[in-house]
């Protein structure tokens, strides 16, 4: 409904064949029922194809998001009805990195192989159960509910792979890696060099779909992205502008008031991490058995993969993932690793950190960031009364995340500080019901079980620096809370 109203764009997007609908229905039974009957027809009558977004948002992070199930039940209705012989579903990626009148990049389309509801389903589903009623008194049934999420998946997955990644984006996990580190600059031959060693030598992770290995490319990405990146001295560095903030009541703000310094600081290294985060949807699996590797040095794969659940679980909002895919995908990581010279196994059944050291590194130092905020936020929710209001929590967080990014003691990645981040690990604690969300008078509040809460804190610690630990466990933590 956003596009709606909007002048020109209402109706252009009328005359294409799109339709509206609001983002929340509330308790308006009629809207719901007339907008799920509405979708029924047009796939059992019509005669075009319907496009939606099966994670029900945008993304600002450039990572996938777990898909929502309302769209997809709609439409899925009219084949566990028998009204439709078979849907195909068409996962699809569009990236643009264009903006007019600027050299901003390309625009990428990509169509994945369609995926057939009828085959997908095969023998797990018994329609003739929708036989024994009237159709107008049928509804999907709790079995076909069930099956819905491993289809939403699966196209998020077919999605995730068709992903573009392009040559900024490995320069920008380089260049994040090197700046993370507080090494010297990289020259920009020694970028191009870095680069192409990513590409060559680490093929295993299947995710470069668009690149081309010579200096013009790369030199080309400088152009587009030069309010971002610099070259002084031939070296290359981000380019920090001073941010100046307009005064807002803090009231109006979803978390704490940071800084320009802060700011001034923070929004290069943000934006950098933003065109990192593609590759993750590759990285994060091996990432996360030799981050735990590094910590606890030696594991039985049963050892090895509690640990990957504990850590994939946690950030199951952050880095999206399904259950019943779970061991495979900690199979698919084990032998990648293993074949990267990332981990080696062991005559006696062990694994253990292998000879590439700096792949080990680069690996480790793109999931820093979100190991980090999530235990502040544990820290946070510990130290909190029982009941507490989100925003509450969120610029407690961010207060001490400011606090240790502008000491510059150690390095903290300013992307500690992102919204989305944050959220996404109060969605995961609640999902799994170590914090329970309810709303009262429009505002979010947390009862949290903190028992679980300190649990958690300390087995993720073991895989936050030590420095971190140290520092943040000095923080004293202050809540004015009135509920």
């Amino acid at each position: 409904m956003d596009f709606h109203g909007m002048w020109g764009m209402g109706k252009m997007l009328r005359d294409t064949g799109a339709f509206f609908m609001r983002r929340s229905y509330n308790d308006d039974s009629l809207y719901w029922t007339t907008f799920k009957q509405y979708v029924y027809q047009l796939v059992t009558k019509g005669d075009v194809p319907l496009e939606f977004f099966i994670e029900g948002t945008r993304s600002r992070s450039n990572k996938s998001i777990s898909p929502k199930y309302g769209l997809i039940t709609m439409v899925l209705k009219a084949f566990f009805f028998s009204e439709v012989y078979d849907i195909l579903f068409v996962p699809g990626f569009f990236k643009s990195l264009t903006i007019l009148s600027e050299n901003f990049g390309d625009i990428y389309a990509h169509f994945n192989r369609p995926i057939s509801a009828r085959e997908f389903f095969g023998d797990k589903l018994d329609r003739s159960v929708h036989s024994l009623k009237p159709l107008h008194m049928q509804e999907v049934t709790e079995q076909e509910k069930l099956l819905i999420p491993s289809l939403a998946h699966e196209i998020v997955y077919r999605q995730q792979k068709s992903n573009v990644i392009t040559v900024f984006n490995l320069l920008s996990l380089i260049l994040n890696h090197n700046l993370t580190k507080r090494k010297e600059p990289l020259t920009v031959t020694e970028l191009i060099g870095e680069v192409n060693w990513f590409k060559g030598d680490n093929g295993e992770f299947r995710c470069v779909r668009v690149y081309r290995r010579h200096r013009k490319s790369i030199r080309d990405s400088f152009t587009a992205h030069k309010n971002l990146i610099g070259i002084e001295q031939d070296r290359v560095c981000l380019i920090e502008n001073f941010i100046a903030l307009d005064k807002m009541s803090p009231s109006r703000l979803k978390g704490h008031s940071l800084s320009e310094k802060t700011m001034s600081h923070s929004v290069p290294f943000v934006m950098l991490q933003i065109y990192v985060n593609p590759t993750l949807h590759y990285l994060i699996d091996a990432a996360v058995v030799v981050l735990i590797l590094s910590c606890k040095t030696r594991l039985s794969e049963e050892e090895l993969f509690n640990n990957y659940h504990f850590i994939r679980s946690l950030f199951s909002t952050e880095f999206v993932t399904f259950p019943p895919r779970e061991k495979m995908e900690f199979d698919t990581a084990l032998q990648h690793s293993i074949n990267l010279g990332l981990i080696n196994y062991m005559s006696d059944g062990h694994y253990e950190c292998g000879p590439n050291d700096k792949l080990q590194d680069i690996l480790i130092s793109i999931i820093e960031p979100f190991t980090l905020t999530y235990f502040v936020v544990l820290y946070v929710l510990e130290r909190a009364p029982l009941l507490i209001e989100e925003k509450t929590i969120i610029v407690s967080v961010q207060k001490i995340l400011e606090e240790k990014i502008n000491s510059r003691a150690t390095f903290v990645h300013p992307y500690c500080l992102n919204l989305d981040t944050l959220n996404n690990c109060l969605n995961s604690l609640s999902s799994t019901r170590v914090v329970k969300k309810s709303t009262s008078t429009n505002k979010a509040i947390y009862e949290t079980k903190r028992e679980l809460v300190t649990e958690i804190k300390n087995n993720l610690g073991v895989y936050i620096p030590k420095c971190h630990i140290e520092e943040i466990s000095i923080t004293p933590v202050h809540f004015q809370n009135k509920l």
